[in-house]
């Protein structure tokens, strides 16, 4: 990526690790932090100076879990874009709303109704997307998301992992009975639209995904987990529901537990040292869409530790300011679960995703001027990609 000259951001509140800096300033040169202070303003001669007007200024959002990309190129069912197109404005989208590295999530799901979460299909966005990384604005990473029952996606990840092209992977069981679907309704629920109401097609499919699942579901898990062993890929797991589960995973070296849907298992992600990732939706809604756990209620108990945008970005500024307006976390301490959290978790690098001197300027300026917040503007490396015409 390209960086721009070097220029100073001026009074702005600084969001650091551990305060907020009023009225203060930082200088980016080569696409780093190169000074920061606080009252007053730092200038070398003949360079530019932004004034950000008392925003806030924070570190870039680390979004290790987005699935937009799926909607970015299905617009509506059976309707599809380009790659090429999708992932070019969905780029623009998350420089927008203040995302700075993005984990693109893609599904080996082995769908019967979902084109999208195919072997096939996940393989060639995966590399149409990495063929583009070098132009684009934010940095692009790769989840890759793999569905237990997928016996058959095993090779092709890893031929991915081998060729480099994957930074995490994630294990999911939508095996109807546990986890999401606890419940034969709650599958019907969401998967009846894709079957077309055919009750006997989801009867199949749900009795295909537990035989699968009884034969070979924990062998494809260990298997993956020994890939990422391999590869040094983190690994993380999805929807986990109980205390057995949260043991096995674990025992797999996981070091995230994605939305979990019990108390029970967040509880013993959190003492097992796994950090526990929540959904940006679910704290700008106040509740889960699938009516599981609270993110909220996660993240005032000390359980939620990352936050991302699951699948809408545009939330991730909303989710950060109602758990600081209402009181949940202060500012610094709120930021982590967006920045420095996911980017330990993954290991981007110490001290990435945090405003620090000698680190890469990958930064969000936050406009709060109205009941509501607002992103001003998104540098990458110190390149501003995105600025809006507000303030």
């Amino acid at each position: 990526m390209k960086t721009e000259q070097p220029f100073s951001i001026i009074n702005a509140n600084v969001v650091l690790a551990d305060e907020i800096l009023q009225r203060g300033w930082v200088f980016i040169e080569n696409g780093i932090i190169s000074e920061i202070g606080e009252k007053g303003s730092f200038q070398r001669k003949g360079t530019p100076v932004l004034d950000a007007a008392g925003m806030f200024l924070l570190p870039g959002f680390i979004d290790i879990h987005s699935d937009a990309i799926e909607r970015e190129i299905e617009t509506r069912p059976g309707s599809f874009l380009p790659v090429s197109v999708a992932v070019s404005e969905l780029d623009r989208k998350l420089a927008a709303s203040g995302v700075t590295t993005i984990f693109h999530s893609l599904a080996f799901a082995d769908s019967e109704a979902e084109i999208l979460r195919t072997m096939e299909h996940a393989d060639r966005v995966i590399r149409d997307i990495l063929a583009m990384k070098p132009d684009l604005l934010v940095h692009t990473k790769i989840h890759a998301r793999y569905e237990i029952t997928h016996t058959a996606a095993l090779d092709t990840l890893e031929k991915l992992a081998s060729e480099g092209c994957l930074d995490m992977i994630s294990i999911m069981d939508h095996t109807p009975g546990q986890g999401q679907f606890k419940t034969p309704d709650q599958f019907r629920e969401y998967y009846g639209s894709h079957y077309s109401n055919d009750e006997n097609e989801i009867q199949r499919i749900m009795a295909k995904r537990k035989e699968i699942r009884n034969c070979t579901g924990v062998s494809n898990a260990l298997a993956i987990a020994d890939l990422c062993s391999r590869y040094a890929i983190p690994l993380a797991s999805h929807d986990d529901d109980t205390a057995d589960k949260i043991e096995f995973v674990a025992a797999c070296n996981a070091v995230i537990s994605e939305f979990p849907v019990t108390l029970e298992a967040a509880a013993l992600a959190n003492e097992r040292n796994m950090m526990v990732a929540v959904g940006a939706p679910n704290i700008v809604r106040g509740s889960s869409h699938n009516n599981n756990l609270s993110a909220l209620d996660l993240i005032s108990m000390g359980y939620g530790s990352i936050v991302c945008s699951d699948y809408v970005p545009s939330t991730l500024v909303h989710a950060l300011f109602r758990i600081v307006f209402e009181g949940i976390l202060p500012l610094p301490d709120a930021i982590k679960l967006f920045s420095t959290n996911p980017a330990n978790a993954l290991g981007l690098g110490r001290g990435t995703g945090t405003i620090s001197k000698g680190l890469v300027a990958d930064l969000v300026l936050v406009d709060t001027a109205l009941d509501y917040p607002r992103i001003a503007a998104t540098f990458v490396n110190g390149r501003k990609v995105y600025a809006s015409c507000i303030r």
